[in-house]
């Protein structure tokens, strides 16, 4: 009977053993239930967002890496694109060009090479008063100026100001369209955007004009110019690889508009842009 007694009551306590560790591990599932409730609520789904970048050429604009003598591009558009950094201000970073020695002074004109001694000059800024300001060959040089077209071919900048405080320029993608007029460029990388249409072959589309001969020492030179066929504003002037025969100069005068001709572009040309080695593609 004692035994009876005794196996009773060790099976109780078993019993109540098992409950109790059930009702322990009950808040552990619960608990897991709230933690993972709790990170649902908390996951946050990303959404992009769309940042809009204005086109290096905007529409109605030429980009030069598209354009191929193949296909004629406007008179008007050529003039537009080639002179479109005139009058912009730039911030140009480069080292001042030294004639002799190893420093230079700097009164009325800066004239800014790419590499310290070098010799070829990339720009010349003016200054509207003396600075007196002695500057070593070998020191970085920030100036600004007013973008001021030049027969030369070279950058030419107007009311010039040197920049003491500017950053150290970081390369940047730029054209005249974009370009903010305060972010600091490395002389050569602006120089190769600026004269970016020298030497390129073009077939310009335009308003026939004149034709005009000078005679010359070393020969004549036949120049075709091509106009706005709204303004009749000269827009190109072409330098003809060879005579013009009369003939062909009365078809133009007789059909005008949609004159095409190739041409190389050399620069600019009486404040139009100017082409060489010329030749008559329609007419």
């Amino acid at each position: 009977m004692k035994r009876s007694l005794r196996i009773t009551m060790l099976l109780a306590i078993a019993v109540l053993v098992a409950c109790g560790g059930a009702e322990q591990s009950s808040p552990a599932e619960d608990s897991g239930s709230e933690a993972e409730g709790s990170d649902n609520a908390q996951v946050v789904e990303d959404t992009p967002v769309e940042i809009e970048v204005a086109p290096l050429y905007p529409e109605g604009t030429l980009d030069p890496s598209m354009v191929t003598a193949d296909v004629p591009v406007s008179a008007v558009a050529l003039f537009n694109s080639f002179y479109a950094w005139d009058n912009q201000t730039v911030l140009l970073q480069g080292y001042p060009f030294v004639y002799y020695g190893d420093s230079t002074t700097i009164e009325d004109e800066l004239e800014l090479v790419a590499v310290a001694g070098e010799r070829e000059i990339l720009a010349t800024l003016t200054f509207d008063e003396p600075l007196g300001l002695t500057i070593p060959s070998n020191e970085l040089v920030t100036a600004s100026g007013i973008i001021d077209y030049s027969w030369t071919g070279r950058i030419e900048l107007v009311e010039g100001a040197i920049v003491t405080d500017a950053p150290v320029a970081e390369e940047i993608v730029f054209s005249p369209h974009t370009y903010d007029g305060t972010s600091p460029i490395v002389i050569q990388e602006f120089f190769d955007i600026f004269s970016v249409w020298i030497g390129m072959e073009v077939t310009v589309d335009g308003y026939y004009s004149s034709t005009t001969t000078s005679v010359l020492d070393s020969g004549d030179i036949v120049r075709i110019d091509l106009s706005d066929p709204e303004t009749r504003s000269k827009c190109v002037a072409c330098e003809m690889a060879s005579d013009v025969p009369e003939a062909t100069n009365t078809v133009m005068g007789e059909n005008r508009p949609g004159t095409q001709i190739r041409g190389t572009i050399a620069g600019e040309s009486f404040n139009i842009v100017g082409l060489e080695g010329c030749v008559l593609v329609n007419r």
